[in-house]
């Protein structure tokens, strides 16, 4: 699972799940661990099975502040799973990774928080997994694990498809809600509550990503998220954010006048934006490479810069268009 993180003294960020965890598991809490084999193994002779998953108990003292978790009954009875122990037991559970050809996992970061007094937490679970593995280090791969769980997710199913519309849908109706309210000397903050709150109100968990909301100046900074500016009515406004359901993430980016109308420059801009989005969106099909819709774009950009007097040569675009047009979506907002 992704460790949790520290906000401030005893308070923590909210806790979101690995993406990779939560396509295998459904789970969304943290302190576990997740052991598939290829085939079925027997452990201490009445354990058979080609899954175990390690999961915190609950604790109705800590459960009276922080809320009810699944505990080992709960992840039977919701997500599945037929074997299911704690996480405190991992430590001393007798498994001989050494007989297995190779032992794939996912690489471990050293910022992962001890808590003295928790066994089973995230850094005892990954301090016993290398304790188990250390002496046989010849048939462990921290390689191939996530390139193998990036084909799978990159072919989302059917239920997946209609978690992602949902949360596209949830993105649009916020977006459209908050152009309405748009008016000058509003503050960048303003129109991003706007769409958070619509986020919320529909249902969404989250934001997918930090909401990006920059006016004048701070609409040229692609991953900007201060928000603090009070924008004046010659502004221009982009808002790129999306809302995030059942951990699937949508992304959306507009831009506006914040007076309701387009200068001629403003105009010559948006549509040239318009139609490079429309090429690339056509070339967008089955059979066609990744970077088709790149490449459709940009040729419309390149010939457009031009037309216009911005650019003499074609290579220049890059001064103004130095990111990609598109990328893979899904639990992640930049997608495996």
């Amino acid at each position: 699972t992704n460790p949790e993180r520290q906000r401030a003294n005893d308070t923590k960020y909210l806790y979101h799940q690995d993406p990779d965890f939560y396509y295998l598991t459904g789970l969304k809490e943290p302190n576990a661990v997740l052991l598939m084999f290829k085939e079925p193994q027997t452990f201490y002779d009445t354990i058979v099975t080609d899954e175990i998953i390690f999961v915190q108990d609950r604790n109705p003292t800590q459960e009276a502040w922080t809320g009810k978790i699944l505990g080992k009954d709960g992840v039977k009875l919701q997500l599945g799973f037929d074997k299911v122990l704690l996480n405190s037991q991992f430590a001393d559970f007798k498994i001989d990774f050494s007989k297995f050809q190779k032992v794939f996992h996912k690489e471990f970061f050293d910022d992962v928080r001890d808590d003295k007094e928790d066994r089973g937490d995230l850094f005892s679970l990954i301090k016993h997994f290398r304790l188990k593995t250390d002496y046989k280090r010849k048939n462990l791969d921290n390689f191939n694990l996530e390139g193998w769980m990036a084909t799978l997710r990159e072919v989302k199913q059917p239920e997946e498809i209609v978690l992602m519309r949902k949360a596209i849908d949830i993105t649009c109706l916020a977006h459209a809600e908050m152009i309405r309210a748009l008016e000058p000397n509003m503050a960048e903050y303003q129109a991003q509550a706007v769409v958070e709150y619509m986020f919320k109100n529909m249902g969404a968990e989250y934001e997918g990503y930090n909401s990006i909301v920059g006016g004048g100046e701070n609409s040229c900074i692609l991953h900007y998220e201060t928000n603090r500016k009070k924008l004046d009515g010659g502004d221009m406004l982009v808002v790129d954010a999306g809302a995030e359901y059942h951990g699937y993430t949508a992304d959306v980016t507009r831009t506006m006048p914040m007076d309701g109308k387009f200068s001629e420059e403003e105009k010559a801009i948006y549509n040239l934006v318009l139609e490079a989005q429309e090429a690339g969106i056509k070339a967008c099909k089955a059979g066609a490479e990744f970077r088709a819709s790149h490449k459709a774009a940009v040729a419309v950009i390149q010939k457009g810069l031009k037309d216009l007097g911005i650019i003499k040569n074609s290579n220049d675009f890059m001064k103004y268009f130095f990111h990609g047009t598109s990328h893979y979506l899904g639990l992640d907002v930049h997608d495996a």
